[in-house]
C-alpha cells in the first residue's frame, strides 16, 4: 500500500476543492467535447423534424452524437425496421411530464437500439435537472420514464392474465395481453408500439433488439397512475440476440430491471437507490444473468420506509390457469445489500416461479429466502426453484436460531400471501443446498449512510467486496461452461480481495461503494486523462491509500 506525502496530499486536496461542483466530463477520450460546450438539441417533431416525426418516431436510421446534449419532452419511439444509434459519450436528458404523458424511450418490436458506450465514454440518460456533477440527490426519483425495449421472444401471457393497477388478478381494469402477446405495463392499450411477443408458435427467441453497453439510466420511473411506474430498464419479450452489458439503473421510482418474458441475457448490472425491486422477472423469462450489484439506500425522508422492496422478485406468471411455460432463468453471482433497519426480502419467489439462483450474497434484508405457492413446493421437492451456494449476511437485529422471529432465513407459504415459519425440513434443505448465514459485518461492510440527502453527502460507505479467502464467499458450484457465463469460483458479484468492476461513472462507485481497493495509477475521475485531477479524486475518495 502506498500513501501520498503530506505536500502532495495538500496540493491534491486544494485542486479537489477548486474543481468540486464542476460537471463530470464524459467522453473526452473518444473525441467528445466537454459537457458545458456541447450543442443543445431538443428531440421532438417541432424542432427536429429530421429526427422525429409527428408520431414521435425516429425516422429511419438515426445517430445521436456526443457533440450534442439532447433534451426530450415526450415519449420517443424506435419503430420496426429502424435503428437508433447512440454514440459513446452521449447524454440524453428528459423533461418531467407526469402521468400518461410521462417521457420514455421505447424500442418497439423489430427495431434496434445500438447504445454501445465504453467505461470512459458512457451513455447517460437522466433528468433535465441533473447537472451531472454528483450533486443531484439520489432520492430524486421518477423525474422521467425509463428505457423500454420490446421484442419477439417467448412470453407466457395468456388470455386469463387480467389484473388491475394494483396487481389484483381477475380484474378487467386492464389486460396485460393475450396468447403470448403482452402489453407493457403503464402504456396505453390499442397502440401496436406498446406490445411485445409474436403470439403462439411465432416466437423468435434469438431476436436481436440491439446493444446496451456502458449505459447509465438515472432518476427515472415516473408515475403513470396509481401503482403504475416505469422501470429503469424494462425488457418485454427481448431475445437472446440482444447484448446487455454494464448497464446501471439508479434512483428509479419502480424496479431497476424488469424482465417480462423473453430470453435475453445480461451481465454486469448495477442498481442503486431504487424504490422497488432490483431484479424482477416474470411472464416466462428464461434468460441468464451474471454479476449483478444492488445497493438500497435511504428514502426521501432519510428513514427506512419507501426505499427498495425485494432484492430479486421472481414470478412464474400473472394469472391462474396459465397454459404456457413458467419463468426459469439462471442467475449467478449477485450481491444485493438491502436497507437498514427495515427492508423486505432478499429473494421473493412466487406464482409458480422456477429458476436457478446460485453463488450469490445477500445482506441486511428482513428475510433471506421467501417462497410462496408452487415456487415453494417445487423448491422443497427439488423440481423447479433452485437456490444453491448463496450466503445471507444478517443484520445486527436478526437471529438465526429463532425461527419465530420476524427476521428469518426462510419464510414459506403454500398459499400466496399467507406466510408461516419454515419447518425443520426447510432449514435442513436450505443448508444442504450449500446456503450459509453469517453475522452482520462478518463477510462485508453492508452499512450505508448518506446525509444530507440533498447533497449526496455519504457518511458511511459500503464495501461489497469480501476479503480474500473469506470462507462464506467460496463456492464449489461453477456456472455452466456455455459461452455466456464466466467461470467465477466465488459467491457474489465481486471476486474476494480483488478490484471492483464497477464502472468509474457509476453512481454506486462514486457515492456508495468506494471502500474497495483501487489502483494508484489510472483515470480515477473518468475524464479519459491521467493527470493531477486524478490525484485530487484519489485523495478525496480514498483517504490517500491505494495499491
Amino acid at each position: 500500500m502506498k500513501t501520498l506525502s503530506k505536500i502532495s496530499m495538500a496540493a491534491s486536496l486544494a485542486a479537489l476543492a477548486a474543481t468540486s461542483g464542476s460537471a463530470q466530463n464524459f467522453g473526452e477520450s473518444c473525441g467528445c467535447p466537454p459537457l458545458n460546450s456541447r450543442t443543445a438539441v431538443t428531440l421532438n417533431n417541432a424542432s427536429s423534424p429530421l429526427l422525429v416525426n409527428a408520431n414521435n418516431e425516429f425516422i429511419g436510421t438515426v445517430t445521436l452524437t456526443c457533440n450534442n446534449t439532447y433534451t426530450a419532452n415526450t415519449k420517443l419511439y424506435v419503430t420496426n425496421g429502424n435503428d437508433l444509434n447512440i454514440q459513446p459519450g452521449t447524454v440524453i436528458k428528459w423533461v418531467d411530464n407526469s402521468g400518461i404523458n410521462s417521457n420514455a424511450l421505447i424500442v418497439t418490436r423489430g427495431a434496434k437500439i445500438i447504445a454501445d458506450g465504453t467505461e470512459s465514454c458512457p451513455i447517460i440518460m437522466t433528468s433535465v435537472s441533473d447537472p451531472l456533477d454528483g450533486s443531484y440527490a439520489v432520492t430524486n426519483r421518477g423525474k422521467w420514464g425509463g428505457l423500454i425495449i420490446l421484442g419477439k421472444a417467448f412470453n407466457n401471457v395468456a388470455s386469463t392474465d387480467q389484473k388491475d393497477a394494483n396487481g389484483t388478478v381477475g380484474s378487467s381494469t386492464s389486460i396485460t395481453g393475450t396468447n403470448q402477446i403482452g402489453l407493457i405495463e403503464g402504456l396505453a392499450a390499442g397502440d401496436s408500439r406498446h406490445y411485445y411477443g409474436q403470439g403462439v408458435g411465432n416466437e423468435v427467441n434469438n431476436d436481436n433488439s440491439g446493444i446496451l453497453r456502458h449505459v447509465s439510466l438515472r432518476h427515472g420511473g415516473e408515475l403513470l397512475g396509481t401503482a403504475n411506474e416505469i422501470n429503469g430498464l424494462t425488457l418485454g419479450g427481448v431475445g437472446s440476440g440482444t447484448i446487455i452489458d454494464h448497464v446501471e439503473a439508479t434512483s428509479n421510482l419502480d424496479d431497476a430491471f424488469e424482465f417480462f418474458g423473453g430470453t435475453v441475457n445480461a451481465k454486469y448490472l448495477v442498481a442503486m437507490h431504487c424504490d422497488d425491486d432490483y431484479i424482477d422477472y416474470d411472464q416466462g423469462y428464461t434468460g441468464k444473468i451474471q454479476f449483478f450489484y444492488g445497493l438500497q439506500g435511504p428514502d426521501n425522508s432519510g428513514g427506512a420506509a419507501n426505499e427498495g422492496d425485494n432484492g430479486i422478485e421472481g414470478d412464474g406468471d400473472d394469472g391462474p390457469g396459465n397454459p404456457y411455460a413458467k419463468s426459469n432463468p439462471s442467475i449467478y453471482n449477485a450481491t444485493i445489500i438491502s436497507r437498514v433497519p427495515s427492508g423486505d426480502e432478499s429473494l421473493e419467489l412466487r406464482r409458480e416461479a422456477s429458476g436457478k439462483i446460485h453463488n450469490s450474497i445477500f445482506a441486511s434484508a428482513r428475510s433471506g429466502l421467501s417462497l410462496a405457492d408452487a415456487a415453494y413446493t417445487s423448491w422443497s421437492a427439488n423440481t423447479g426453484m433452485d437456490i444453491q451456494n448463496c450466503t445471507f449476511q444478517f443484520r445486527a437485529d436478526q437471529t438465526d436460531v429463532d425461527p419465530t422471529s420476524s427476521f428469518k432465513r426462510v419464510r414459506v407459504s403454500t398459499v400466496l400471501g399467507t406466510f408461516t415459519n419454515a419447518s425443520a425440513a426447510d432449514y435442513t434443505k436450505f443448508t444442504t443446498d450449500g446456503n450459509l448465514t453469517t453475522a452482520a459485518g462478518s463477510l462485508m461492510d453492508a452499512t450505508f449512510a448518506i446525509l444530507p440527502l440533498t447533497s449526496n453527502t455519504v457518511t458511511d460507505r459500503v464495501n461489497p467486496i469480501p476479503a480474500y479467502g473469506a470462507v462464506a464467499a467460496q463456492t464449489t458450484l461453477l456456472p455452466p461452461a456455455d459461452g455466456f457465463f464466466t467461470a467465477a469460483k466465488y459467491r457474489g458479484a465481486f471476486e474476494p480481495g480483488a478490484a471492483s468492476w464497477l464502472p468509474r461513472y457509476s453512481v454506486a462507485r462514486k457515492i456508495g461503494s468506494d471502500k474497495a481497493v483501487y489502483t494508484c495509477v489510472g483515470d480515477l475521475n473518468g475524464d479519459g486523462l491521467v493527470n493531477s485531477a486524478d490525484f485530487s479524486t484519489f485523495v478525496g475518495r480514498f483517504g490517500g491509500n491505494c495499491n
